[in-house]
């Protein structure tokens, strides 16, 4: 006979029968402790009843000895402990008993007893009332009309509880000597029964506890096929089921963290604290092994900020510095996502870390190209106007000084308005260079003799209480450079110096052939072996950090306004940059500034032929078409007396009519490429339709590189280009170049 879970439970029913007397047996204890509590109770709460009323009349007189005969009367009475009188503000009026203590509790008028239980003893409270006459016929339930109840007063009654518990133990002893024979014997049934029952039950649950230890075991022991048997296959197959899954979530887990470690951002988990519990390789990698998110923060105020925001918000984002493991300074941005439990309290925070450095000084690239862009456009403007006026002065000064000799009054003022014209046109040469990259006029220069030049125009700005040392190397070779750039770097830097004294100092400009070891490691060309080093150095002010990471910025000024345009210092970078030099500065703030400006020695390339000594006379036709009178003018008194026959038009429209006129006597057209309403392009193509083979010699204030246009037109037939201002040699030159091309 198979004997099944069900009739195994129905044998052990037999022997727990038993047991339910063991339990009947308690209950009887303690059913019988209830009765005996009740009765106590009850007699205790008919005796403060009967308080009630003794006290009511003591209370109402107010009669000290009334009172104390109501406490000893009450105290006759074997089964109370202690009694107290009180006011109706349960103010103390009388006790037996000094140890009653004087606190009392809240308690309500509308309930008639109330108990408690204060140690070994049951404790009750009984307001005390009296009926008076109501001066108004209100109906109260309980009450006569016209009558109401007052309380005047509380009686408190303590009563032991050592009758009850001398009852109480009888009991309890009666019945624990039933309740033990009964236990002995159940226990040693059961004992059997169940060591037989449970067998099966003791296999499957040595089986759990492997599977608890991570053993995924498998229950052989049970064969039978009731109850039990099915749930140890169960049990066998949910062991196979656990395994499957947990090797599915390791594999899962496995790959997470490969890609939680393969992540390019930088991710980490903190406690509520912001203390790190775990982060990737990549965080690692850039922030070291810290054990709070506040060190790797530049402003700690801010990483409080960013958790208590994350607290309110559910999240939050910054963007913020960060101290990376090798010290330098990060652009980070920082994600921060709070982790709330049940209750909506914070446990801690999710986040990730992006380094923006990188991009942030891309973005400054391209804001530095703008501000450049957008001072190319304003320089290009103010060079072709300027140009133009400088024309004028550069031209006639010019035939100024060939119409006079040494010595004659206008000689010498010739020569200084032909010298500061030249330097004009330099200047605004040097500008576009630096804001467009037009392309240097390099020749072998000089330094030293660059810085002889340059002392005569400092000695002119400089003022006397500051001392100019110079200390010009000996064998200092020629490099490659365009002087006029090279004179503008010097000043520039002797300028910055100057006003980095304001009471007086020291300006000291040295120059110095060195060899490679001697020049900054990097950052020139490693095939350079020598260098040419031009030092300019100050007693000055000095310049703190912040200042000396930005000092080459374009814009960047510490003057106050009006004062510098934050352009100098840049030119000064870009200028020896297109050199293929290199410039760096040491500062102490208090101390004074030294700026290093190395230029590699290089051999010439070659220079362009110089149109002096040629025969730059013609008799050909020349027309003339520009807006600017001045430069019209200017022309016909350079070219004129070589012989040059000149027609003039002031204009694109003028120049295309007169030209249609005597289209087959002019030799060369002098186009001026910037003119209102009909540009020079217009102009240009008109003439090439007119007469295809007509030679037309651009011009403009402009440099070659600097309009777009000129290179479109010199690749589709002009016959050159001059920028202003030019000499009479110069455009003499190109008018013979154009006419033998």
């Amino acid at each position: 006979m198979k004997l099944t879970f069900r009739k195994k439970a129905l044998l052990f029913i037999l022997p727990i029968l038993a047991a339910v007397s063991a339990v009947y047996t308690y209950e009887a204890i303690r059913t019988e402790k209830e009765i005996v509590r009740t009765e106590i109770i009850k007699r205790a709460e008919a005796i403060t009843a009967l308080a009630t009323r003794t006290g009511e009349l003591p209370i109402l007189s107010g009669n000290p000895e009334l009172l104390k005969g109501a406490v000893s009367t009450l105290r006759e009475n074997s089964e109370v402990s202690s009694v107290a009188f009180y006011d109706d503000k349960m103010h103390m009026l009388g006790r037996d008993d000094s140890a009653i203590s004087d606190r009392v509790p809240i308690l309500s008028a509308d309930s008639p007893i109330s108990m408690f239980e204060e140690g070994n003893m049951f404790v009750f409270y009984a307001p005390i009332f009296t009926v008076r006459e109501s001066e108004v016929d209100i109906f109260h339930e309980g009450q006569q009309s016209g009558k109401i109840r007052e309380n005047i007063g509380w009686v408190r009654l303590g009563f032991s509880k050592d009758p009850m518990n001398a009852s109480l133990r009888k009991v309890v002893l009666r019945g624990f000597t039933v309740a033990v024979v009964f236990t002995i014997c159940s226990s040693i049934i059961l004992y059997f029964l169940i060591t037989f029952a449970t067998r099966p039950l003791m296999a499957l649950f040595a089986a759990v506890k492997k599977l608890e230890k991570g053993e995924y075991a498998e229950i052989t022991e049970v064969s039978s096929s009731d109850e039990i048997g099915e749930l140890a296959v169960a049990f066998n197959s949910m062991s196979a089921a656990i395994k499957d899954r947990e090797s599915r979530l390791m594999e899962s887990e496995k790959r997470i963290r490969e890609l939680f470690d393969r992540v390019e951002h930088a991710i980490f988990k903190l406690n509520r604290d912001g203390v790190i519990i775990e982060a990737n390789s990549k965080f690692r990698e850039l922030f070291g092994k810290v054990e709070v998110l506040c060190e790797i923060l530049a402003s700690e105020d801010h990483a409080g900020n960013c958790f208590k925001n994350a607290s309110s918000a559910g999240a939050a984002h910054i963007e913020e510095k960060a101290r990376a493991r090798d010290g330098n300074e990060l652009t980070v941005l920082l994600s921060l996502y709070a982790e709330k439990d049940e209750k909506g309290e914070v446990e801690g925070f999710d986040g990730y870390i992006i380094d923006i450095t990188e991009k942030k000084r891309l973005e400054e690239r391209l804001l530095r190209s703008q501000k450049l862009e957008a001072v190319g456009t304003l320089a290009g403007g103010i060079a072709h106007d300027f140009n133009n006026l400088l024309q004028a002065i550069l031209g006639y000064s010019e035939m100024m000084i060939e119409m006079t000799r040494e010595g004659d009054p206008f000689h010498k003022p010739a020569h200084i308005i032909h010298n500061a014209a030249g330097r004009g046109a330099e200047l605004t040469k040097t500008i576009l260079s630096v804001t467009r990259k037009e392309k240097m006029q390099v020749r072998p220069a000089d330094i030293n003799e660059i810085v002889r030049s340059s002392l005569e125009l400092l000695r002119r700005s400089i003022p006397k209480d500051i001392e100019i040392i110079v200390d010009l190397g000996d064998d200092v070779p020629k490099s490659m450079a365009d002087p006029t750039q090279i004179q503008q770097v010097i000043l520039n830097l002797a300028v910055n110096a100057r006003d980095a004294m304001p009471g007086g100092g020291r300006l000291a400009i040295e120059t110095a052939a060195v060899d490679a070891g001697d020049a900054p490691a990097g950052k020139t060309a490693a095939e350079t072996k020598r260098f040419i080093k031009l030092s300019v150095s100050d007693t000055g002010s000095g310049m703190d950090k912040a200042t000396k990471d930005r000092i080459f910025d374009p814009f960047f000024t510490t003057k106050d306004a009006g004062k510098g345009t934050g352009l100098g210092l840049y030119i000064v970078h870009s200028i020896v940059t297109n050199h293929g030099g290199h410039i760096n500065l040491y500062s102490e703030e208090g101390k004074g500034t030294r700026f290093n400006v190395y230029l590699p020695i290089e051999k010439s390339a070659g220079l362009e032929e110089s149109p002096e000594g040629r025969d730059l006379s013609g008799t050909e036709t020349v027309l003339i078409i520009d807006d600017e009178e001045s430069v019209r003018q200017t022309c016909v008194d350079m070219l004129a007396p070589l012989g040059y026959q000149i027609l003039l038009a002031e204009g694109g429209h003028e120049g295309i009519e007169l030209f249609k006129q005597i289209k087959d006597k002019v030799s060369v057209v002098l186009l001026d490429m910037i003119m209102p309403k009909t540009s020079g392009n217009e102009v240009f193509q008109t003439l090439k339709t007119i007469r295809p083979d007509v030679r037309v010699l651009l011009c403009s204030g402009y440099s070659q590189n600097g309009y777009q246009g000129i290179e479109k037109l010199l690749k589709t037939g002009a016959s050159g280009f001059i920028q202003k201002p030019f000499t009479r040699q110069y455009i003499a030159a190109a008018l013979r170049n154009a006419l033998s091309g």
